[in-house]
């Protein structure tokens, strides 16, 4: 089979880029050195879209005066946003690991053997188990993957397996992936469900039990920052990220009323999942950290950037979804 990909050398990469794809260079030397340490397909097949003459035909090759450091200060800038996205992300999933637990604890029992028992929580529609081969509930799982923790050899479970005969929820909910601590959310009773998602968002329980669509709008926030965990972690492209299967449903008490987003916005793109909305929406989060954290660092980034590419600004702000914002801007 012949590719139309052949292995090209460094030095053949570049001679690629700048005679026949019109992309200029301060220093090949430092070029280089970037290539062999980042990669061509992640530097120039990453971050080229936004400086392409057609980005459905490479032939046509780069807009006149943009050179490969350009292309490379937009890589690295993303690549700062991956970091500060994971560690927003972590913020908030540390939070709602405790506030998972605790209410478990208070709820339900803080012991495992009532804790880990199925009959205390909703089943979830079945789904196929690649590794067992056959279609389960996820509680199965969810029960399954807690008794393994249950029974690890590494403290702090084998201590509180051996020393107290029982290993409590906020023990157990140090070990669980943040799919897996989602799926504990998702399957509690609505009574609990109810409390987590007034406790994240700080308001009171009645509010929330008064308007069931924030139910939903908390769900599907969750999935939305797994989708972005889960994409920074694998060294996917954050500043211009979105997704449709993760897409936040329209909600006028999410969307419209609490960030202002219309639904003309909504139909043009906005309030779905771009980095500002689901940067906005941790933002409102009763707990201000994450969201803070991530507003600041994200600004300063672009702030830098913008020193020595003005003109990207539209671009990015558009591409980004931010604005400025009065939500976030109470919280820094």
């Amino acid at each position: 089979m012949v590719s139309d990909k052949p292995f090209l050398s460094i030095s053949q990469q570049i001679e690629q880029l700048r005679d026949d794809r019109g992309l200029l260079f301060n220093s090949e030397e430092r070029a280089h050195d970037i290539l062999v340490r980042y990669g061509y397909y992640e530097v120039i097949n990453g971050y080229k879209e936004h400086f392409m003459k057609n980005v459905d035909d490479d032939s046509k090759g780069f807009i006149e005066g943009i050179t490969f450091e350009h292309v490379f200060a937009l890589y690295d800038f993303d690549r700062h946003l991956r970091e500060i996205t994971m560690n927003s992300i972590e913020l908030f999933e540390a939070n709602l690991r405790q506030v998972v637990a605790y209410t478990v604890a208070e709820n339900i029992s803080f012991d495992q053997s009532i804790f880990m028992d199925r009959k205390h929580y909703r089943t979830g529609n079945k789904y196929w188990n690649q590794k067992l081969h056959k279609n389960v509930y996820p509680v199965d799982t969810l029960m399954s993957t807690m008794t393994n923790i249950s029974k690890s050899k590494v403290d702090p479970y084998k201590h509180y397996r051996e020393e107290h005969g029982n290993i409590p929820p906020w023990i157990i909910v140090k070990k669980l992936s943040f799919g897996n601590l989602v799926w504990w959310y998702q399957l509690l009773p609505a009574a609990c469900s109810d409390i987590i998602i007034a406790r994240m968002f700080g308001f009171p329980v009645a509010f929330v039990k008064n308007i069931p669509d924030l139910r939903s709008v908390f769900s599907s926030l969750l999935k939305l920052y797994l989708n972005y965990r889960n994409t920074a972690a694998h060294g996917g492209r954050i500043y211009n990220h979105k997704s449709e299967k993760y897409a936040l449903p329209y909600f006028q008490i999410f969307q419209k009323d609490i960030l202002g987003i219309s639904e003309a916005d909504y139909r043009h793109g906005k309030g779905q999942s771009r980095f500002g909305f689901m940067m906005r929406s941790i933002a409102f989060m009763g707990n201000h950290d994450p969201g803070r954290e991530l507003y600041q660092a994200a600004m300063n980034q672009l702030k830098e950037y913008l020193k020595r590419y003005p003109d990207d600004k539209n671009y990015l702000l558009e591409t980004m979804e931010l604005t400025e914002d009065p939500i976030i801007k109470t919280r820094i």
